[in-house]
């Protein structure tokens, strides 16, 4: 649960139970996948089962976790290069932001919006932890363009490639495909 009786004070929330949170969230979400047979929690994470086992030890301990000793996860190369993204224009370089890279570009393989594929309760939370982990891919995303679109708009803008039929969003048939309110 994101929400609390002590989170709606007058306080700023604690970033370390922000993120508890928000890890609480993802696990929960890949263990009832995991449960439903979609594969191992590295292979529905992108994590290697060694970054699975300290991410639980760092926040969860004394959590089991399923899967430790599976074979590491095979990456897309999409996958690689949203976690990149992420990380090289985020902002932050801490062992969570790495994790929560590795997470998110896993879960934008899967077909839903990313905060449902993540597990999370809404838009607006996904939102949030791009802004805590990654503040600078947050603040370029000054137009509210859905998560999954834009990381794949900056990656072609790096590399010269045009994955829209249009120059500018503005002009775009398909905008509101792409824009959505929190």
């Amino acid at each position: 649960m994101l929400l609390s009786i002590d989170s709606l004070s007058s306080e700023a929330p604690d970033p370390r139970a922000l993120i508890r949170s928000d890890l609480a969230c993802i696990l929960s979400h890949a263990l009832d996948e995991r449960e439903a047979g979609r594969g191992t929690l590295p292979d529905l994470l992108g994590l290697l089962p060694a970054q699975l086992a300290d991410l639980s030890e760092t926040w969860f301990p004394g959590l089991i976790l399923p899967d430790l000793d599976a074979p590491d996860p095979a990456r897309l190369p999409d996958q690689d290069a949203i976690a990149l993204l992420l990380l090289w224009r985020g902002g932050h370089a801490t062992p969570e932001s790495h994790w929560f890279a590795a997470i998110i570009g896993r879960r934008a393989m899967e077909t839903r919006h990313l905060w449902e594929d993540l597990g999370l309760p809404s838009r607006r939370a996904l939102g949030h932890l791009i802004d805590r982990h990654f503040p600078r891919i947050h603040a370029a995303n000054t137009q509210n363009m859905r998560w999954k679109k834009f990381f794949y708009r900056q990656i072609c803008s790096d590399q010269d490639f045009a994955l829209c039929l249009s120059p500018t969003c503005d002009d775009c048939a398909e905008r509101a495909d792409c824009f959505a309110p929190d």
